[in-house]
């Protein structure tokens, strides 16, 4: 998949960049699994081309290096899951550099959400003042998350979330033809899917998908689908998401006014409340929220207290 033609997002935001009149400072965010990391490399081996200003010719020597991971004038974070200022240093190092093959440098910073407030502190004067011809592109998965001067100084790229119908094209365009995407959680973007799919984890979602369906229709009982939930492989906060996720999906629909569909057909003869779901989620926020923060709470209680209040929603209706 080393072709942006395989990512119709990605493809459609690079199309619509001016390469040749690129800000040296860029910021591109959206959420974990869209692809930043390589829609920044491709800008990155853009710029680094010598025989095209708008896009990777893929044949000269520049792009033979970049597709090598010998260019010597390309830097990226090593470690994405955090980003000291040792790091930063060194990429301040190597933006003063003289470039050696291509007329530009290139540096891409992976994941700076996960830059603490000395690195953001120290970054700021070359994002204000980048050495001649060095380009910045950095990634972050958590939008507004950084300081808001690096904000003011950056070119940004917004990736947005692909909808139903979109993200069940691709999947199923990557040979994936029996995706159904009622089976896996909204929160999960185009790659983590795929990648649980290759890995063959689709079937801890697909599973519990079933479960929760199946107490919604009254075929198990709240201890059978607790008991369920207990044995899955799951850290609680994983779990609680993906019970709340299953609650988002029932509000979605019935919000947008729209029957169910696919595997959720079964639930348009349930009368759910939109007041009532509504309410039942902001409650269950809360509790998660309250099992960030205290990692004792009980699993077992937590997650019969949210089986309770989804029987309830189905009692009431």
């Amino acid at each position: 998949m080393s072709d942006i033609s395989n990512f119709p997002w990605l493809k459609k935001l690079f199309l619509k960049t001016n390469i040749s009149a690129l800000p040296h400072s860029n910021l591109i965010e959206g959420s974990k699994g869209l692809g930043k990391t390589f829609l920044a490399k491709h800008i990155a081996k853009s710029l680094l081309c010598l025989n095209s200003s708008s896009e990777p010719c893929n044949s000269c020597h520049s792009c033979n290096l970049f597709d090598e991971s010998t260019h010597p004038d390309f830097f990226m974070n090593a470690d994405d899951n955090k980003i000291l200022i040792d790091e930063i240093r060194e990429m301040i190092n190597f933006s003063v550099l003289s470039s050696s093959v291509s007329s530009s440098k290139v540096i891409i910073l992976n994941n700076c959400e996960n830059m603490n407030i000395a690195s953001q502190n120290a970054i700021l004067k070359t994002l204000e003042e980048p050495a001649a011809n060095t380009y910045i592109i950095m990634t972050s998965s958590k939008r507004r998350s950084l300081n808001q001067t690096i904000y003011s100084r950056c070119n940004k790229f917004t990736l947005k979330d692909l909808d139903q119908h979109e993200l069940t094209e691709w999947i199923r365009s990557q040979g994936m033809q029996d995706f159904n995407y009622y089976d896996y959680p909204t929160f999960l973007a185009p790659l983590e899917i795929l990648k649980n799919i290759e890995e063959g984890r689709n079937n801890e979602f697909i599973d519990i998908s079933n479960y929760l369906l199946q107490f919604c229709n009254k075929e198990i009982s709240i201890d059978e689908v607790v008991k369920y939930l207990l044995d899955i492989d799951l850290t609680s906060i994983e779990k609680v998401n993906l019970v709340i996720d299953f609650f988002k999906t029932l509000l979605k629909s019935k919000l947008a006014n729209l029957p169910y569909s696919g595997k959720f057909k079964s639930l348009n003869d349930i009368q759910l409340v939109v007041e009532d779901l509504s309410d039942a989620l902001d409650e269950l926020n809360l509790l998660r929220n309250n099992i960030m923060k205290v990692s004792a709470i009980n699993e077992n209680h937590s997650l019969k207290y949210f089986m309770f209040k989804l029987d309830n929603l189905i009692k009431q209706s």
